[in-house]
């Protein structure tokens, strides 16, 4: 026991000072500075896709309130237009609750569509295309990763296990 005391004692007193950091955040982080000796380095803000391209001002700033006042049409007018699509494909079935959409789609399976709001983003699960992550971008859920809507992907997908053109209009 004693030597335990002495081996917790000899940490703590080779420890070295972390210097004190402080961060400044909004929705992501925005700003960091760090202070060591009385000096100060800050970083500048930038936004980077997976592919190395510059997104700063190409994702939409949305505050909280607008996030979810457009997220929430957006899953509202896609629950609507699924329901209009079960009156003539009976295999369709949907249903909203609290900021997620569940769409169950033979022969494809269940499709997960829901909120992110920490991120103010709309994610995907889908059985065919996998996880994906999508920003409103001049008015549209767009994922970073290749450009394509949220909307058209839905369309291709529901299209091709229904046997037919699917078409949503999901203007904002």
């Amino acid at each position: 026991m004693n030597m335990l005391k002495r081996s917790i004692a000899q940490i703590l007193k080779f420890r070295k000072p972390a210097g004190s950091f402080r961060l400044l955040a909004s929705r992501r982080i925005s700003r960091i500075s760090v202070s060591r000796n009385g000096a100060t380095l800050l970083s500048r803000p930038y936004s980077v896709s997976t592919q190395g391209e510059n997104l700063e001002g190409k994702i939409d700033q949305l505050d909280d309130n607008t996030y979810n006042t457009i997220s929430n049409e957006y899953l509202d007018s896609l629950s609507d237009a699924l329901e209009n699509l079960n009156e003539e494909f009976e295999q369709v079935d949907s249903e909203l609750s609290h900021g997620v959409l569940t769409l169950t789609l033979p022969p494809n399976g269940t499709y997960v569509i829901n909120k992110q709001p920490p991120n103010k983003q709309i994610w995907l699960s889908s059985p065919i295309s996998g996880p994906k992550r999508y920003d409103s971008i001049g008015g549209k859920w767009v994922t970073l990763r290749d450009g394509s809507s949220l909307t058209a992907l839905l369309e291709e997908e529901i299209s091709h296990a229904v046997g037919t053109n699917v078409k949503f209009d999901m203007t904002m």
